[in-house]
């Protein structure tokens, strides 16, 4: 609690990064549900639509997606270190699953490893670059720069 009672303005940021992140991806979540592809994965229509390629990546993004949510579930239930394990699941089975390293390394900054919270920040980064999503990379960037700041402030 000490992180709240010394300086709010760093957890509003990390709470706003968090936030906008949330409606944005779920945003996503609901334009992929109205996707062509019967995956509902819209990254590469014409690859993950093709049906020899479909099988075996949508059943490991299907499990990694299931992990994924299941940790977005612990975390509303203020239940970080199984949300933290969730999201260590979908990135072991996806590692580009840039959302569950957004997440779990908010999680683990607020359960005092923020270290680790900038690396996953780093690397979500980093896969967003990767994919032209340089908005998306930015605004994990951003929860880097927050969490080192609350790390010069002492609040780590």
């Amino acid at each position: 609690m000490k992180l709240v009672t010394k300086h709010p303005s760093i957890i509003f940021g990390v709470c706003s990064v968090f936030i906008i992140f949330s409606i944005i991806l779920d945003s996503v979540a609901k334009a992929q549900e109205q996707s062509a592809c019967p995956s509902g994965q819209v990254r590469d229509s014409t690859s993950l639509c093709n049906s020899s390629s479909q099988g075996q990546e949508s059943g490991i993004m299907a499990n990694a997606e299931e992990f994924f949510r299941s940790g977005r579930n612990f975390d509303r239930q203020g239940q970080s270190q199984q949300a933290i394990a969730e999201y260590t699941r979908a990135i072991e089975l996806d590692p580009n699953y840039a959302a569950a390293y957004f997440f779990r390394g908010n999680a683990l900054a607020l359960e005092g490893q923020p270290q680790k919270g900038i690396e996953d920040s780093e690397k979500a980064a980093s896969i967003y670059n990767s994919r032209g999503e340089s908005q998306w990379a930015e605004a994990m960037l951003q929860l880097a720069d927050t969490i080192r700041r609350g790390i010069q402030e002492g609040e780590f």
